[in-house]
């Protein structure tokens, strides 16, 4: 899979793929995202009003779609192996058409969305920027939010490196910073650009080995810095040192809104895209960001917890938490272990709380969560508050670098006296199973 038209045929031959024929406008499109994302497919808006290209959402709304494209069993552990190997960069022709953005209007021409009604503006949530460190040579790549400053203006919030880094050598030496940002590229590689690098190494390296085969590049139109070839659309342009500007609000996929203080302004010089480009619009909020964020949080989890208590069953991250809440299925143990687990789990930034179940609760079924915990839950002996841990910077409650309080809750039967859990009277396998689907129900 070299790009995202391969991701979108993909998803078509298995039935994940929703098309959009009608007519939308760009204004209408977060709350279709919204609405939509419930279906669990991906999203094809292929008629957007006043626009060429078409739009694409809701890329993996499930971590089941990681078990598509990985073909593996557990996806979980073929990413972490996979992000441990490099695959050297294969140069690519360059064929795209391009327009000069001087003098034009960047909203015209891209349906950059305004997400919730107090941001600030429209954002681009789905850019895969690229600078050269002046340093190393090396190239340095992530997902950063853009904000419409109007024409050719582009807010850059660069706050995490190692693009903060570079920015921070150019602006050192009173230099414009050359950018090319990519728009519409395969989920495997998306993910891979949201990964912490390696110093010196360049994260296409990564994705290479993430996708067993080197990543195709070509070189960026008006500087050296080589970009992956399947992306459908590039802004090229520089990093004005002298305009800096307040950035946000933008809702944020904690469901606040988020203000950055201040952030740099890129200048669009071009605009290159494939015929008939896909945009890739991305809402903070929805399942696929969700999807990212709590995948590659399984998988660094299950790697490190199970070891220590092998003793666990299944990992099920709360959708819509932003990879804070996980319930934690588990075979008969002592107690004592129950709380050690549940301290480790914690320790973990992103985790506020934990629940723990048996393996006869279903942790996908939050009803079935809910009654285990008035059920099996001794409040005054069952649940663990720890104070002044670290949380994640998106949760509201960690501003100001303050510790956030977590909670741990032991929804088990284990060590206590509880009846025998009342399971439905079985009836004949093959006539329940012929009566529902002479309704249309399923079994």
């Amino acid at each position: 899979m070299d790009s995202l038209r391969d991701y979108i045929a993909f998803v078509k031959k298995r039935d994940l793929l929703l098309e959009v024929e009608d007519q939308v406008t760009r204004e209408d499109v977060p709350e279709l995202i919204e609405r939509l994302s419930a279906t669990k497919k991906v999203l094809l808006f292929k008629n957007l009003k006043g626009y060429k290209c078409s739009l694409v959402a809701n890329l993996v709304p499930s971590h089941e779609v990681f078990r598509h494209l990985f073909n593996a069993e557990n996806p979980y552990q073929f990413f972490l192996e996979g992000i441990r190997k490099t695959a050297k960069k294969v140069k690519a022709e360059r064929k795209l058409e391009t327009v000069s953005l001087k003098g034009r209007d960047l909203l015209e021409l891209l349906p950059i969305l305004k997400h919730y009604e107090k941001d600030s503006a429209p954002f681009i949530t789905t850019s895969v920027i690229s600078a050269l460190d002046p340093d190393s040579g090396v190239v340095g790549r992530g997902i950063h939010r853009m904000e419409y400053r109007g024409k050719n203006r582009i807010g850059v919030a660069l706050i995490n490196p190692p693009l903060v880094d570079i920015y921070r050598k150019h602006k050192a030496r009173r230099e414009r910073m050359p950018v090319t940002v990519a728009v519409g590229v395969d989920p495997i590689l998306f993910l891979s650009m949201a990964l912490k690098g390696q110093p010196g190494k360049d994260k296409l390296e990564v994705a290479g080995g993430l996708k067993g085969k080197g990543i195709k590049v070509m070189q960026s139109f008006d500087s050296s810095i080589d970009v992956p070839a399947g992306a459908e659309m590039y802004l090229e342009g520089y990093i004005d040192p002298d305009d800096v500007r307040r950035d946000g609000p933008l809702g944020e996929i904690s469901g606040y809104y988020m203000t950055n203080k201040e952030s740099p302004t890129m200048v669009v010089n071009r605009l290159s895209y494939q015929t008939a480009p896909m945009y890739h619009a991305l809402l903070p909020t929805s399942l696929e960001s969700d999807t990212y964020l709590t995948f590659v949080s399984r998988a660094h989890m299950e790697d490190a917890v199970k070891k220590l208590f092998p003793f666990i069953v299944d990992i099920t991250f709360v959708q819509k938490t932003f990879g804070s809440s996980v319930i934690v299925s588990i075979k008969p143990v002592d107690r004592s272990r129950i709380r050690n687990l549940i301290l480790s789990m914690l320790a973990f930034p992103m985790i506020k709380k934990v629940i723990v179940v048996d393996e006869d609760v279903d942790p996908q079924d939050l009803r079935d969560v809910e009654w285990a915990l008035v059920t099996r839950c001794l409040a005054d002996k069952d649940i663990v508050i720890v104070p002044g841990l670290q949380g994640q910077p998106i949760d509201p409650q960690a501003e100001h670098g303050l510790g956030v309080a977590k909670m741990g809750i032991d929804a088990t039967t284990q060590g206590k006296t509880f009846e025998e859990k009342a399971l439905i009277a079985a009836g004949s396998r093959k006539n329940i199973e012929r009566i529902l689907k002479s309704i249309g129900g399923a079994c």
